[in-house]
């Protein structure tokens, strides 16, 4: 898998557009994190429920 660093050498860009692309990339992630979290917790409730209901 390729660093950030090496797409931002490849892609030559400037530092002020690393910047911009880095942030953009990392503001992706923690929105995909907070996706998965939510469903995970989604999951365990409907889990629990099951089970209490069961």
């Amino acid at each position: 898998m390729q660093t950030f660093e090496e797409l931002t050498k490849e892609l030559k860009l400037d530092s002020k557009q690393s910047q911009v692309v880095k942030s953009y990339f990392e503001n992706l992630i923690v929105e995909l994190l907070e996706s998965l979290k939510v469903d995970n917790l989604e999951n365990f409730d409907d889990t629990i429920n099951s089970v209490k209901s069961g």
